[in-house]
């Protein structure tokens, strides 16, 4: 391992949705010695409907929060990378292949022309999705302690 801690990079699209909400998760429930970060391939505005659906699972997250993207990290100081979007997968294969990796084929989060709470609906699908990977990293995690 590289450092003392274990650190894991979400990434997806924009850092506003679907990493900020695997970080949430896996910080939430991290074996100890781990932790993650997340970024995005761009930097985009904190999204109120995570932060609705997240704040459901009693996970509050900074409304005005820095969204991050690749460059703002040190790849000797991450241990394994997870993209959840095809574009951050693009990316973290050309941004340093000695990083172990796993992409996370999860639903794009925005759709148009939707009510308040169907946006809500799909979300919360996306938000149980990354949890299920989440729980399933951790597992994968503690089986190789």
């Amino acid at each position: 391992m590289k450092n003392q801690v274990g650190q894991i990079l979400f990434s997806c699209t924009l850092n506003a949705v679907r990493s900020v909400m695997a970080e949430a998760f896996f910080n939430r429930m991290a074996p100890a010695g781990w932790i993650s970060v997340s970024c995005g391939v761009i930097a985009g505005p904190a999204d109120g409907f995570t932060l609705a659906v997240m704040e459901e699972k009693q996970i509050s997250i900074d409304i005005n929060r820095k969204s991050k993207i690749f460059s703002d990290f040190d790849s000797n100081q991450i241990d394994y990378a997870i993209s959840l979007s095809v574009e951050a997968q693009y990316h973290l294969d050309n941004w340093d292949k000695s990083v172990p990796q796993e992409h996370w084929l999860v639903k794009e989060p925005f759709s148009t022309d939707e009510s308040r709470e169907a946006q809500l609906v799909h979300y919360r699908l996306i938000r149980d999705e990354i949890k299920t990977h989440v729980d399933e990293l951790i597992k994968r995690i503690g089986n190789n302690a």
